[in-house]
């Protein structure tokens, strides 16, 4: 008992001992307060952005269905950019909203996510690069039909008139669902609302859209068009591959300007040119893609002028060729059945007279029951060029030809006329010529007026 009370009381003044221990100082100095702790910075709040990225659909449905719900579709973020992104970049990843654009032969279908100011609605605009005059003051008004600008918003889609006022569009469809973010929307655009095109067929189109932030649309940046490809090639019935056929031979031999169409009116196009040395302003001239002449079993052949008059082929419905008659004459004079055969006939002559006089001739081109392409005519007649020269022809053109005095012949105290007839040759299977002397030139006969 004795023990415990004396290890009680040691305890007890060691205790006592550590408590009045002094304080360490520094040197004489104070210790120094402890650090307060760091205050973190809360991020500035971010502006809401009108931006708007824009792709070509990762996944585009075979029939897409227009309900607002965007699942179908894929991501809607752009692809990544290669190597660095750019500032100037139209396209940004970053952007909050997102948009996909399929072009079809059925109409343009969107899906889109919109978020901070697109959450109710947008400003959309596509369109194709236009093909016109050389640039002037006078072509802003064409190559405005060449884009289109439109509102897609809860009310639908609207589009912007040439008076600049909204309209609805016709046969559009839309469907939308409200998000925490904002919506997401679909839309079907109606081929009958595409703008002028400029390639047949068409690869894909450049499309902008931006936050519907004002009532008024805003103006087109050409700098901010984003290229999206089709789907597939995009072209429209009927003739499509004779329209694609068109393109490929008036751009490939004379590259002219402004040749487009209206894919709501496929059947006929148009070409630009300034009058004459006036680039103030443009002249526009429409032409019908395909006229029919002519039927032989199922083989059948019509006209296709767009800029270079032509023949164009069908069998069974099918395209087969498309024959430039440029190479063997102008716009074609007549067309006959004969042989098993349809014979189309051309006349080319140079309207001026130059130091080695002019130049004329006949051509016979023919397409037969199997479609294939022949040319039944002998054209060596022995004349070069012509000092004076006319066409001459029957209604049936089972004969045709030229009067005139050959170059050769106009230095003779009394310049010689000719006659060159061609007829057609059982044996030869074509047309071949005779010549005979004429005493004097007759005038030609007055040409019948043209239907305007």
């Amino acid at each position: 008992m004795t023990r415990c009370v004396a290890l009680a009381t040691s305890l007890a003044a060691l205790s006592a001992s550590c408590a009045s221990a002094p304080v360490a100082q520094n040197s004489g100095k104070p210790a120094p307060s402890p650090e307060p702790p760091a205050v973190v910075q809360a991020p500035a709040p971010r502006e809401p952005s009108p931006l708007v990225s824009v792709r070509d659909p990762f996944n585009v449905p075979a029939n897409p269905s227009i309900d607002g719900d965007i699942a179908e579709w894929g991501s809607l973020l752009p692809s990544p950019p290669v190597g660095k992104p750019s500032p100037a970049d139209p396209n940004p990843r970053e952007a909050p909203s997102h948009l996909a654009f399929a072009l079809t032969k059925d109409g343009a279908f969107v899906a889109a996510e919109l978020a901070e100011l697109s959450k109710d609605g947008i400003w959309l605009a596509f369109g194709f690069p236009p093909s016109t005059p050389a640039p002037s003051s006078g072509a802003e008004a064409h190559e405005a039909r060449f884009e289109r600008m439109f509102r897609l918003d809860k009310k639908g889609l609207f589009q912007v008139n040439e008076g600049g006022a909204l309209v609805p569009v016709p046969n559009s469809v839309t469907s939308m669902a409200f998000t925490p973010r904002g919506m997401t929307i679909e839309a079907r655009i109606p081929v009958a609302a595409y703008p002028r095109a400029s390639v047949a067929p068409i690869a894909g189109a450049r499309v902008q859209a931006i936050a519907a932030t004002t009532s008024a649309p805003p103006k087109i940046d050409t700098a901010k068009w984003i290229d999206v490809a089709a789907p597939e090639p995009v072209e429209f019935e009927p003739h499509a591959a004779l329209r694609a056929a068109v393109y490929r031979q008036n751009l490939a031999e004379r590259r002219p300007f402004g040749l487009s169409y209206s894919p709501a009116d496929p059947g006929h196009f148009e070409t630009v040119r300034h009058p004459g040395k006036d680039t103030s302003s443009v002249v526009t001239s429409e032409h019908a893609l395909y006229v029919f002449e002519r039927k032989l079993g199922d083989v059948e052949i019509g006209h296709a002028s767009a800029v270079l008059p032509s023949v164009a082929i069908f069998k069974g419905g099918a395209f087969v060729d498309l024959i430039d008659v440029a190479d063997i004459g102008e716009e074609p004079m007549g067309i006959v059945e004969r042989n098993k055969q349809i014979h189309i006939f051309s006349y080319s002559q140079t309207d001026t007279l130059d130091a080695a006089g002019t130049q004329a001739g006949w051509s016979v081109l023919a397409v037969d029951e199997n479609g294939t392409v022949l040319y039944p005519f002998n054209g060596e007649t022995g004349v070069g060029r012509w000092e004076k020269v006319y066409e001459i022809h029957s209604d049936k053109f089972d004969w045709f030809g030229m009067r005139g005095v050959p170059r050769e012949y106009a230095d003779e105290e009394t310049p010689r006329a000719i006659e060159i007839l061609w007829r057609f040759d059982k044996q030869f299977g074509g047309y071949m010529p005779t010549t005979r002397p004429l005493t004097t030139l007759p005038p030609p006969k007055p040409k019948p007026r043209k239907k305007p």
